[in-house]
């Protein structure tokens, strides 16, 4: 392990404890001078972003954004809140395509946002973090995902971050003796025990594709290690080789075997969550997102939380994680509305906000460094940061390492067909004809 990621994964947890319909249309890169400059006169901008949910760090997060219009600096805020993952990217892409840009945008960089930075769509923020050194220090080691070979400069930043583990019922564990599993061979056993007991395993909500998605992160992960996700990007490791195929084979035999529970591809993620808090499922499968609903459900006081299985012991402590979404601004060459866009930027990306989310959060992971409350972090949200100090390296969703920026949407869309009768090699087959097609 590098040194850098061992000071990232220190760091981290001492910070945070507790917790393409792509337009063709090429933009100039726009004046960007006045990098330290509120705007000159009043603008209105919009926001584009997935704040529309329920859980405490987004109502703190659309909060902040509604409440940004009445501070008296001359901007008025228009925000576009989109709650589903899919009709966001389509709402996002449509409007890109159409010429009706936001002013910012939420997402998650690396691949899938690499042709916008190509075109010229994105705003280089270098410039005003330089001008803003307190900003621009202020970040954990996350921005990399907004930085690109061959187009220097930093086209966004992390509002959020995360990583992605077991959540499980530990009465339910006591009462059937059941041991925390640390490899898949042992997972799978406690599935067996938990179906045979008239328990799910766990609900997994594929109704979100991001689901399976991040479920086949986490297998790559535990099998090929952060540097198979690399080499998968680059083509060293195909899509349809062994490495994948065998994961492939085990996401369908998990759904055949039930270990998804029923009817998996008409849940969605908040169905899935409900199906734990109520007991129908004895695991949860899910980021730290998790935490506050499970702290706010009736059995928050049974809850524990362990990493996803290794399939090979090597890659025990990689995991997936890092970056959980930020924002971009459009350059839409208006100097006043950049300004004004930055500056909303800058609140979204503050101490003062990140203190905010942990508060209502009670606890979380974050990508700026602030003086939090330990006395707000809950108790699960102390076991996941305890266990977060056994990884070794994050990585986000693997596609955004890929040469080729639509294979986020054709790994996920390929996974589903999993779900409705389709075999692994169709779904290999599916991820193929994308590859092939670069």
């Amino acid at each position: 392990m590098k040194y850098k990621e061992i000071y990232f994964m220190k760091k981290l947890c001492l910070i945070v404890l507790g917790l393409s319909l792509i337009s063709t249309m090429i933009f100039a890169n726009g004046s960007q001078e006045s990098t330290d400059a509120k705007p000159a006169k009043d603008v209105e901008i919009t926001v584009l972003a997935t704040w529309a949910g329920d859980t405490p760090s987004v109502v703190v997060t659309r909060d902040a954004v509604l409440g940004f219009s009445e501070l008296e600096n001359g901007i008025t805020v228009n925000a576009d809140f989109v709650y589903e993952e899919k009709s966001y990217y389509d709402k996002l892409r449509t409007r890109i395509a159409t010429g009706e840009f936001p002013d910012i945008f939420e997402d998650y960089g690396g691949a899938r946002d690499k042709d916008y930075v190509e075109s010229g769509l994105l705003v280089d923020l270098q410039p005003y973090l330089d001008a803003d050194p307190e900003w621009r220090d202020s970040f954990v080691n996350v921005l990399g995902d907004w930085q690109y070979d061959g187009f220097p400069g930093q086209f966004g930043v992390p509002t959020d971050m995360y990583c992605v583990g077991i959540y499980y019922n530990t009465a339910i564990f006591e009462e059937l003796n059941l041991e925390i599993p640390e490899s898949m061979d042992e997972f799978t056993a406690v599935c067996d025990k938990l179906i045979t007991a008239g328990y799910d395993p766990m609900s997994l909500g594929e109704k979100d594709p991001y689901r399976a998605g991040h479920f086949l992160n986490n297998l790559v992960m535990k099998s090929i290690g952060a540097q198979g996700v690399m080499d998968l990007g680059s083509r060293k490791i195909a899509y349809d080789g062994p490495e994948m195929m065998r994961l492939y084979q085990l996401i369908y035999d998990f759904n055949e075997k039930g270990y998804f529970g029923p009817n998996t591809i008409n849940k969605d993620a908040g169905m899935a969550r409900a199906d734990f808090h109520n007991k129908v499922s004895a695991m949860h499968f899910d980021g730290t997102w998790a935490i506050s609903p499970i702290d706010e459900s009736k059995i928050s006081a049974d809850v524990g939380f362990f990493p996803f299985p290794y399939l090979e012991k090597e890659f025990y402590g990689h995991w997936q994680g890092g970056n959980n979404g930020g924002v971009s601004v459009v350059n839409t060459q208006d100097q006043d509305k950049i300004d004004a866009a930055v500056e909303l930027v800058k609140m979204l990306t503050s101490p003062k906000l990140m203190a905010e989310k942990q508060a209502a959060a009670k606890g979380g992971v974050y990508p700026v460094m602030f003086e939090g409350d330990s006395s707000v972090v809950s108790p699960l949200a102390t076991i996941v940061s305890e266990k977060m100090t056994m990884s070794e390296v994050f990585k986000t969703d693997i596609q955004n390492y890929d040469v080729n920026t639509k294979m986020l949407d054709a790994v996920r869309n390929a996974l589903q067909g999993l779900f409705v009768g389709g075999t692994p090699e169709e779904c290999a087959a599916d991820i193929m004809r994308v590859v092939n097609a670069e």
